[in-house]
Order: structure tokens, then C-alpha cells, then sequence
């Protein structure tokens, strides 16, 4: 008789927490006004993996009474990730905020953020149109295998680090978490997705006329 094992091997942990709109809407209201404060104050923002669009300076949470109280909701989190998946929590501290507007045809190219611990990123709105945001909470889980951008755009998509190494077994009879290599979701107002900064992640070009808002930070053991 033959005893088979699976092991899966090298898993990736990655971590949504979708706060709903009870515990998020105030601040997502007052995050969507900072950051436009901030944009007419830096309206060239800073040059990073955006393709077009605006990106903040990263340094929101230390200017902005609500940048803050989100930082203090991602510790919480970074916490929770670290005692769920094993990781040593104490002396990890999240230190730097920062926010992407894109508009029609922006996008965000393929990076990572190996040089800390943990990045994530934060929805406060689905989008905004003619100046009013729109807002989708949801309780479900909205990551999908695939990098599918259908007619929106906008999606944000992780890839497999060892895409480039895997080649030879590309043939997949059906889609498992053992032989996909990317996830998207698009943007759910209160959903935080905290990853391993080492992830490449991309976000799609953006296709329609509205204002696409996220909000990133990175984490990393001491305060660098």
C-alpha cells in the first residue's frame, strides 16, 4: 500500500481584514478628505512604481490625525498577522503611510518591498466619480485567482515570486492554490490586505473616468 503526503510547502501568508462599514466609514471619509488636502498642497506628490497618477510622500500618518488612527489599525492587524502565522511580533512597528490616486490609464508596475517585513494596502472607497465617493463594504472575501482586469481596470494582482522559475510546468488541467500564479481584487472600502513586503504585487492600468484611492504602508522590525 502506498502512504501519500502533500506538504505545502513555502506557503505565502497573505491576510485580509475587512472592517466593515460600522467600524471604517468616519474614517474613510476623513482619509479621502486628507488626502486630497494633501494632494492641492504636493500636487506633484513623489515618483515610485506609479505610471501616471499621484503618490504621496510617506510620511501621511506623522501630518494627518486620521493617517494615524489607521496606522494604529494596521499595528493591530501586523499583530494579529504575526500571531497567526507565527511570526515574531514584538519590535515590528509600521512607520510609513502613503496614498495613490490614479485616474483614467494610471497604473502602478510590477514592485515589492523587500527591504522591510510587511506592506499592505488599505481601501477606503470603491472610487470616486464627479467629486462623490462610492463605497462598497462587503463582508466577503474579494481575492480571485487570475490577474483578470475585465472592463474597469484597477485591480490590484500579487504574483508567484517563483513565476520565472516555473516554465516547464505551465500545462494546468485545473485552476489550485498549487498551480496559479497570480490573485487580483479590486478596490472594497474597508478591506486591508496585509502581505510579505517581498510579493510582487501591480496594479492594473485604470480604465474608467473616476478617481481610484489606496492607501499603502510598509512595517518593518525597529523604525526604519
Amino acid at each position: 500500500m502506498v502512504t501519500k503526503t502533500s506538504l505545502p510547502l513555502f506557503p505565502i501568508p497573505v491576510c485580509l481584514y475587512n472592517y466593515g462599514e460600522d467600524e471604517s466609514h468616519g474614517l474613510n471619509i476623513d482619509l479621502v478628505t486628507d488626502t486630497i488636502s494633501e494632494m492641492y498642497k504636493d500636487q506633484e506628490g513623489t515618483q515610485r512604481s506609479n505610471f501616471g497618477g499621484w503618490h504621496s510622500k510617506g510620511d501621511l500618518e506623522v501630518r494627518y490625525s486620521s493617517f494615524n488612527v489607521l496606522k494604529n489599525k494596521i499595528q493591530e492587524s501586523v499583530n494579529d498577522y504575526c500571531d497567526r502565522y507565527g511570526f515574531q511580533k514584538d519590535g515590528l512597528v509600521v512607520s510609513k503611510l502613503w496614498a495613490n490616486m490614479n485616474y483614467t490609464g494610471d497604473m502602478n508596475v510590477g514592485h515589492h518591498h523587500a527591504t522591510t517585513a510587511l506592506t499592505g494596502v488599505y481601501y477606503p472607497i470603491k472610487h470616486i466619480i464627479d467629486k462623490s465617493c462610492e463605497f462598497n463594504y462587503s463582508e466577503g472575501n474579494p481575492l480571485q485567482p487570475g490577474i483578470w482586469d475585465g472592463e474597469r481596470g484597477g485591480s490590484i494582482y500579487f504574483q508567484d515570486p517563483s513565476y520565472g522559475l516555473k516554465s516547464r510546468l505551465r500545462k494546468v488541467k485545473e485552476p489550485t492554490a498549487y498551480n496559479l500564479d497570480a490573485y487580483y481584487t479590486y478596490p472594497v472600502a474597508g478591506l486591508l490586505i496585509v502581505f510579505p513586503s517581498y510579493l510582487i504585487h501591480t496594479v492594473t492600468p485604470f480604465k474608467e473616468n473616476l478617481q481610484r484611492l489606496s492607501i499603502s504602508f510598509t512595517a518593518n522590525y525597529g523604525t526604519s
